[in-house]
């Protein structure tokens, strides 16, 4: 089917008339008027021709109070075929990294609507070809989805792979069958979870099992797996008891892939560089990167930062529960270590001008690619060593499943996170302005955890420094 693609100035015109009203020409962009319930997703990869043939079913409803005619997608260098609503073909136009679409019949409030797009992907940052192997990080660039943190949906993925592969994907598997010379398998993910964080991989894998753990890595034999195993349900058990909550999926996949992706998705999936398994014969204590991937889970896929300018919170205490699980296995020296590791990466990167506050509501981060990196995670960690040494060990776990259990489920910010140690350490409680925007940036009472956070988190300078 042709696309039926409406001119750009109409499209344009649709688009400004629809937000004209909402927010003065010099604002920022204004915020998606809709949320997505669930995605079913249809992908046949064509290996020789570097392709992904997709069909995405977006079940989506209206935030507006006024019907709306528009809508707004990320959907990377997706090539898009077709857009329909049932079998009405709607209008659409593609412009960088977006997918406009204008309906033919306006989203009334609180209307649900499923609108459908066909499209075809190749190679890009978040979607990696090999000759026996695929494997995504950034979901727009394998299907046209709403990709902001505080966006929570659930999926139905279909995928149509050759006999010889094996797949994982978000979700647990519901479903394989045969069909020629290929496999479809089908995964299904019931708890929502932000699009940043779906995702699969596809190829040529050994397999290894475990209870609920699960390898798989390319060749034969997998590497150190049976290490590999017994190293991941310690530290699964570690971090259970840590954080008072346990691990919240059914199955933990690790897959080990080509390249130097690092990546933790949902509902159990985590993407590990194939060096990395096979390092971990010659230096049996590198379990840093194995844990804190997995701390993900917790901190990153069952709690997810409200925004962007958040992700510290994910990243940074998935590092400091690393560096706890390292000390807690091999002693109080490889514990300082790690820390003192995360400490220099952070030093380094502020001597090269790349500090920002940790919970930076003023900077212009807009996806998870601008905003991760070495500083939340490292920085976030060397942070949470000074909140530890402030409260003291047994308060400062305390807080932190205080933490977890209030934002189990839900987006979090760092307020949220000092609140909880707040309630552990009652001084500084007492003294805490509830208002973090309010607050003034030139303090006059740097004391306790209050400053820490004020320094460290929220940028606000040390008076006695100005």
């Amino acid at each position: 089917m042709l696309p039926c693609v409406l001119p750009s100035w109409p499209l344009r015109i649709a688009f400004c008339l629809l937000f004209c009203t909402l927010v003065p020409l010099e604002a920022d962009p204004p915020p998606r008027l809709y949320t997505v319930e669930n995605y079913q997703v249809s992908l046949q990869p064509d290996f020789t021709k570097q392709r992904v043939f997709g069909e995405v079913s977006i079940r989506l409803h209206s935030l507006a109070d006024t019907a709306i005619a528009a809508l707004e997608f990320d959907a990377g260098s997706l090539v898009v075929t077709s857009v329909l609503e049932g079998n009405v073909t709607q209008s659409f136009e593609r412009s960088k990294s977006k997918l406009f679409v204008v309906l033919s019949r306006p989203v009334n409030a609180d209307e649900p609507r499923t609108i459908t797009v066909r499209y075809e992907a190749g190679p890009a940052a978040g979607l990696k070809f090999f000759p026996d192997q695929i494997y995504t990080s950034i979901p727009s660039d394998w299907m046209p989805c709403n990709d902001v943190p505080s966006e929570r949906a659930t999926l139905h993925l279909t995928l149509t792979a050759p006999r010889n592969m094996n797949a994982a994907a978000s979700g647990r598997l519901i479903g394989t069958r045969a069909s020629g010379e290929q496999t479809i398998t089908e995964w299904q993910l019931d708890s929502p979870a932000d699009p940043s964080l779906f995702g699969f991989a596809l190829g040529n894998f050994a397999e290894s099992t475990s209870g609920n753990l699960h390898i798989l890595a390319a060749g034969t034999e997998i590497p150190s797996s049976a290490q590999i195993l017994q190293s991941t349900g310690a530290a699964m058990l570690y971090l259970a008891e840590r954080t008072g909550k346990p691990y919240p999926a059914q199955i933990y996949s690790q897959v080990f892939i080509h390249g130097d992706l690092i990546r933790s998705l949902a509902s159990g999936l985590t993407l590990l560089p194939e060096s990395y398994a096979q390092g971990l014969n010659k230096q049996p204590e590198d379990l840093w990167l194995l844990t804190a991937e997995l701390a993900h889970q917790w901190y990153g896929v069952a709690i997810v930062p409200k925004d962007w300018s958040n992700l510290w919170l994910s990243d940074g205490i998935s590092a400091y529960l690393a560096d706890a699980f390292l000390g807690q296995r091999f002693g109080k020296q490889k514990y300082q270590l790690e820390v003192e590791h995360s400490r220099n990466i952070f030093d380094q990167l502020h001597a090269q001008g790349k500090d920002r506050p940790l919970s930076d509501s003023d900077s212009e981060l807009t996806s998870r690619q601008e905003a991760e990196g070495d500083l939340p995670a490292h920085k976030g960690a060397s942070f949470l060593y000074l909140v530890d040494q402030q409260l003291g060990d047994d308060a400062f776990w305390q807080g932190l499943r205080l933490y977890t259990s209030n934002q189990w489920s839900h987006s979090a910010t760092s307020d949220d996170l000092q609140k909880a140690f707040d309630a552990m350490n009652t001084k500084s409680a007492d003294a805490r302005t509830p208002n973090r925007k309010s607050k003034s940036k030139t303090k006059t009472n740097p004391k306790g955890l209050d400053h820490l956070f004020d320094l460290w988190v929220y940028g606000i300078p040390d008076p006695v420094k100005r």
